[in-house]
């Protein structure tokens, strides 16, 4: 502007603008502040009405009753309001509670009296209200937000359109393409959130921001919400699958799952051309421990067995609990019946040496049969029969023994259950 001259067309326009805006500005200021006040009166008034309303049914009540208390609670509840500086509450039976906001000179010329009906008869007039508007406030704040804005729109009469565009691009298009970069770069489910926009207050583009990252936090909670199910899941299908497929005393493999060891033993001796050994063995001593001592004494001992046999054992070996007190050992890929033999030994020993129970010190002992693949049997139930053959002629030979299954050894079971025996086992 220091090279414009004075005649210059664009001197002349810019006093022309100038002094157009002026002019316009300024009944534009006069015209916003005459209508500001008067609406702000109005609504003030308005509000004065509601706030009357509000209290109207109390201050019935206080003044049907006489009770100032009620009474001192109305007139501050209306004076609680910047639109109202003085209230009073009076009947004619003595009742007389009024306040005030201001002392001295009258500074709330306009009152708004209302009677006020008795709750049990509309008819019955049993006092009157009375609120004086606070005009001198009301005026003052409608000035003040009339000049406030218009202030704004004298700002925006005056500013040249290309600082419109670039203030709008600031504010609004240069923050949304920033979001929206952040917003690329971030991965749904993790921490990563749009950083704030440095130095802005508060406005839509930071509320936006804020419930952007909420929005992300929402769908972060859900995937790990999501990750948790999926996990408790697991664990609750990986728990159910175990009490179904194990023990729930013991914690050793079941019948049913000790079936299907059986099958992939069988299976992978068939593959590889190797042999197997299925150990049968049943508790020799263990039904009068339940009868003499009960079956928690009992469930401890046959606990203790179970640590035993797995400690008895390869960690490739299955030890399985099938019955009461019957329990098996499979064991893959042995080279001969001997090793299946010093297996079951082992395994007879460590259940022959007493078992300390509290204060109880229990023999037990075993009877064991073995069964060897193939040449005890190539199936399932083949090897289970001749192995609960050779179980029984151990129980016959004395107990506490370890019988190996020959061919003609006597078939005294069926299907690898015996007939019930009275006789203690």
């Amino acid at each position: 502007m220091k090279n414009m001259k004075l005649s210059s067309l664009k001197m002349r326009l810019f006093l022309i603008v100038f002094a157009s805006t002026a002019v316009i500005g300024g009944c534009t200021v006069l015209l916003i502040i005459f209508i500001a006040v008067q609406n702000e009166l109005q609504e003030s008034k308005q509000q004065v009405y509601q706030l009357m309303d509000a209290v109207e049914y109390s201050a019935a009540i206080a003044g049907y009753s006489g009770n100032k208390e009620i009474a001192n609670d109305v007139i501050k509840g209306l004076l609680r309001s910047d639109n109202v500086c003085q209230a009073r509450l009076y009947n004619k039976t003595g009742l007389d509670i009024a306040s005030s906001k201001y002392t001295g000179e009258n500074k709330c010329p306009e009152t708004i009296a209302r009677d006020l009906h008795s709750p049990f008869d509309e008819q019955e007039i049993v006092g009157h209200l009375e609120t004086r508007m606070d005009n001198t406030f009301i005026r003052e704040r409608a000035r003040r937000e009339a000049g406030q804005l218009a202030i704004s729109l004298l700002a925006l009469i005056i500013l040249p359109g290309l600082v419109i565009w670039q203030t709008i691009a600031r504010l609004i298009t240069i923050p949304i393409h920033y979001l929206s970069r952040q917003l690329h770069q971030i991965t749904p489910g993790t921490s990563a959130r749009i950083k704030s926009i440095s130095g802005r207050k508060e406005d839509e583009i930071v509320q936006l921001a804020h419930d952007v990252n909420h929005l992300l936090g929402v769908v972060e909670d859900t995937l790990i919400e999501e990750r948790e199910q999926r996990l408790l899941i697991k664990e609750m299908k990986q728990k159910y699958q175990h009490l179904a497929h194990h023990d729930m005393l013991t914690g050793l493999p079941n019948r049913s799952l000790f079936a299907d060891r059986l099958q992939q033993m069988l299976a992978q001796a068939k593959r590889s051309i190797s042999h197997g050994a299925l150990v049968y063995l049943d508790l020799d001593k263990f039904k009068p421990v339940n009868d003499t001592l009960g079956h928690d004494v009992g469930d401890l001992v046959l606990k203790e067995i179970a640590q035993r046999l797995q400690t008895a054992v390869r960690e490739s070996d299955t030890v399985a609990r099938i019955g009461g007190d019957e329990f098996v050992v499979l064991l893959p890929t042995i080279e001969s019946k001997q090793d299946a033999g010093t297996v079951a030994e082992k395994i007879r020993h460590a259940l022959d040496q007493p078992f300390e129970i509290g204060e109880h010190t229990i023999h037990i002992g075993c009877s064991i049969g073995i069964a060897v693949y193939p040449e005890h049997g190539d199936d399932e139930i083949s090897l289970m029969k001749n192995a609960d053959t050779a179980m029984y002629q151990a129980k016959q030979n004395g107990r506490n023994n370890v019988q190996m299954y020959f061919e003609g050894m006597n078939p005294y079971s069926v299907a690898g259950k015996w007939p019930t025996d009275t006789a203690e086992t």
